[in-house]
Formats: C-alpha cells, sequence, structure tokens
C-alpha cells in the first residue's frame, strides 16, 4: 500500500437508474493512486453498480466520472484510453473458453495494447508466475478449479498495465477452499502501488487490506472511512449493524 496524495479517480454525485429503479442515487468519492479502497455492504445495495458505472460497463444515469481531472464521460473524451486503463476483475471469471492460459493473458496485450507476440507472452508469463500459474499455460479453462480460473484473470488483467484495478466479488463464485489463494494474490497485488477498488463480502480481508473502505446501502454511501473507523467506531446504525454480522460470526 503506497498510498499517494494524487486524487486518480473521482466520483461526483454518480446516480444510475433502471427503468422506474434508481440503484445508484449519489455516490461521490476519491481515490488516490496506489491506494486500496474496499467497498462494502448489504447485497443490493449498489456495489457492483457503483463498479460498472466506474468501467464504463454501465452508464451513469447523472453525474461524473474524473480520471486524472478530466471527466471521461464528457462527448469528446476518448473512452478506449480509459478503458484501456482501467481494468476488471469478475465474479465469474470470464475466461476465454476456447484459449489456454497463455492465450487469455496474450490476446488483449496483442490487440488492445499492439503488442508483439513475443512481448505479449513474455509479459504474460510474468503474470502468471506472480500468481502461482505458470506451470498451467497449456490448460484450458475448463480444466482449471475456480481459484486457479480467478487467479488466471487477475494475471490477465494486470497484463494489461492498468492503472486502476477493479475487482467486482472475485471470491463469490469459489469454494470456500479456494478463498484463501486468491486473497492472498491479491494481498501481495496490494503491495505492488497498483490503485485497487475492491468489492467483497471478506470482511477480514477488507479490514486488513484497505486504505479506506466505502459502506453503500440503499445507493448511497452510508459511511467511509479507515477500516479501524468503520470496524471499531461505525457512526451510522447500518454500518454497525451489517458489521456486528460479520463480528459475531
Amino acid at each position: 500500500m503506497t498510498e499517494s496524495n494524487e486524487t486518480i479517480l473521482s466520483l461526483k454525485h454518480i446516480k444510475k437508474t433502471f427503468g422506474e429503479h434508481q440503484v445508484l442515487k449519489d455516490i461521490s468519492f476519491d481515490i488516490n493512486k496506489g491506494e486500496i479502497a474496499t467497498i462494502i455492504g448489504p447485497s443490493g445495495g449498489g456495489k457492483s453498480t457503483t463498479l460498472r458505472c466506474i468501467n464504463l460497463l454501465e452508464e451513469p444515469t447523472a453525474g461524473e466520472v474524473d480520471f486524472h481531472g478530466e471527466n471521461v464521460l464528457a462527448p469528446n473524451y476518448n473512452r478506449n484510453i480509459y478503458r484501456a486503463k482501467v481494468g476488471m476483475v469478475f465474479q465469474q471469471f470470464d475466461l476465454f473458453e476456447n484459449k489456454n492460459v497463455l492465450a487469455n493473458c496474450m490476446v488483449g496485450q496483442e490487440l488492445v495494447l499492439k503488442r508483439s507476440k513475443d512481448e505479449a507472452r513474455k509479459i504474460a508469463l510474468a503474470n502468471l508466475k506472480k500468481v502461482g500459474m505458470e506451470q498451467y499455460v497449456n490448460a484450458r479453462p475448463s480444466q482449471l478449479s475456480g481459484g486457479q480460473q480467478q487467479r488466471v484473470a487477475i494475471a490477465r488483467a494486470i497484463c494489461m498495465d492498468p492503472e486502476i484495478l477493479l475487482f467486482d466479488e472475485p471470491t463469490s463464485a469459489l469454494d470456500p477452499e479456494m478463498v484463501g489463494e486468491v486473497l492472498s494474490v491479491m494481498k501481495n497485488l496490494a503491495t505492488t502501488g497498483l490503485t485497487m477498488i475492491i468489492v467483497t463480502h471478506e470482511m477480514a480481508f477488507a479490514k486488513e487490506i484497505s486504505d479506506q473502505m466505502f459502506f453503500i446501502s440503499d445507493g448511497v454511501i452510508t459511511e467511509q472511512g479507515k477500516p479501524d473507523q468503520l470496524f471499531n467506531h461505525p457512526q451510522n446504525e447500518k454500518t454497525a449493524k451489517f458489521l456486528s454480522n460479520f463480528q459475531n460470526n
């Protein structure tokens, strides 16, 4: 965690409506370079939608997403450049089933970053090694466990040299015994200076890794602060109730 004072991302009054249903009512926060931020809260509260608005998988209904001080929703902003700078690791891995592990980690580099095959291979192998998957380069996703697939998905994301890496509940689709191996990879990544925003239900992990935490419920940030503040001195009744459920388990 090598947090700086340089704000890399700002959400300003983000709203998101699906039909009649307002999922995000007013979400604003700043993320500094090198910061590890976690988003927690009840299911259906707007956590994943917030993440999807950050990387423009969902178009915010209102508000601004500022990247290095520029609004990426502005009509003349080159969104492809922004999307290439913001990586995402999904719940369901989303690997290409018809490609082996190595090819999964090379294809984006070649197509988007225009790297040569040799350079893409070298970077892919280095990142697969980082996540402990270098011996599986020729395996297809269907031959891997869920935990192994998610580690490949993380390697694939960091192959793209993102400035920010988003994680949408990366352990929620995994069997309990595989959760630890993925969290361990994420803890190692957190020491590299990469800016990370993580939606998670893993409270002990969030408490250990976060520079700041956001509790999102009913489409608003109910509370935000350092882990110690949220876990030990929550100001909001919803936060206190939610976290007490985890601490009593």
